[in-house]
């Protein structure tokens, strides 16, 4: 049985409304038009996609699975619509998540600069140290620092900007342990690992022929982010991984020194992650556009 499109929003309207009472309303229609809808899409469908009782309504499995489709695809068409009408305006939501620490100084402006750019837009930004599931999690565009590249190809993934990263340690620490002559020699030291950041990775390092090969350490100092790995490395705790640009002063100042092997610390990677399409959203492509020119602009 052919599927009658023109039922999708009076669904939509339902689902996002929580009753068919109020679907009416912002429909316009009656609401025994409304329920006689929704039955007429289950039939077409094949399934119950709202349990009703004479208290509530709730999605079912498939219900939940079939609104988050058109929710999305509604989004979309808005958003497409809008770039018809006005080829500058950007209208409807746009929610993105970036990383907790080191977003706010790099993107916090960017972001700003955005939403002044286009005032018809919605955005919500969230916070967050470990990437989420931007599907579950209702996020169009996760910004996320990585190291190794996504373990997830169900998504996909572009490269915004990189910083080399190098294993520093406080000149007291060597004092005790003696300088490592290769990154197998630190799975034996005491290390500073991460708790959640970067997804919780191991130690990820290069080798000549441009290969990654992963070190698992044991540490028994582990942190959530580079400032407190930074601040305990200058305090001896333990051998570190930073970005180059975040220790340079340390380094500098003889708080911290580098530690040189010819395998060479995985760079740190700002990347962009949202779901597989065919083709990115309006809102996405602009953003991420106005992203690589701002970055660009303040190097």
């Amino acid at each position: 049985m052919a599927l009658d499109l023109n039922l999708l929003p009076v669904f939509l309207a339902v689902a996002e409304q929580g009753s068919f009472t109020a679907a009416s309303v912002r429909l316009g229609m009656p609401s025994s038009n409304v329920s006689r809808a929704i039955k007429q899409l289950e039939t077409q469908t094949g399934c119950r996609l709202i349990e009703r009782t004479t208290r509530r309504m709730r999605l079912t499995v498939q219900g939940q699975q079939l609104f988050q489709r058109v929710r999305q695809t509604d989004e979309m068409l808005r958003e497409t619509l809008s770039q018809i009408r006005d080829a500058d305006a950007l209208t409807g939501s746009f929610r993105l998540t970036v990383p907790g620490e080191g977003g706010g100084e790099i993107l916090a402006g960017i972001i700003a600069r955005f939403a002044v750019a286009h005032p018809e837009l919605q955005i919500r930004c969230d916070t967050r140290l470990t990437p989420a599931d931007i599907i579950s999690d209702d996020i169009d565009l996760l910004l996320t620092y990585q190291r190794g590249g996504m373990a997830d190809s169900s998504y996909h993934s572009r490269l915004i900007q990189s910083w080399p990263s190098v294993v520093v340690a406080a000149p007291s620490l060597l004092a005790r342990t003696g300088i490592p002559e290769s990154p197998s020699d630190l799975t034996k030291l005491p290390c500073i690992s991460s708790l959640s950041a970067l997804n919780g990775q191991p130690w990820i390092f290069c080798k000549p022929d441009g290969s990654l090969f992963s070190l698992r350490i044991n540490s028994h100092y582990q942190v959530n982010g580079a400032i407190l790995a930074g601040a305990a490395a200058i305090e001896g705790v333990g051998f570190a991984i930073l970005s180059r640009h975040l220790c340079e002063p340390a380094i500098r100042e003889g708080k911290l020194q580098v530690i040189r092997f010819s395998e060479e610390p995985a760079s740190i990677e700002l990347r962009a992650v949202y779901a597989s399409r065919r083709e990115l959203s309006p809102v996405i492509d602009r953003f991420l556009h106005f992203l690589d020119i701002s970055l660009q602009n303040s190097n």
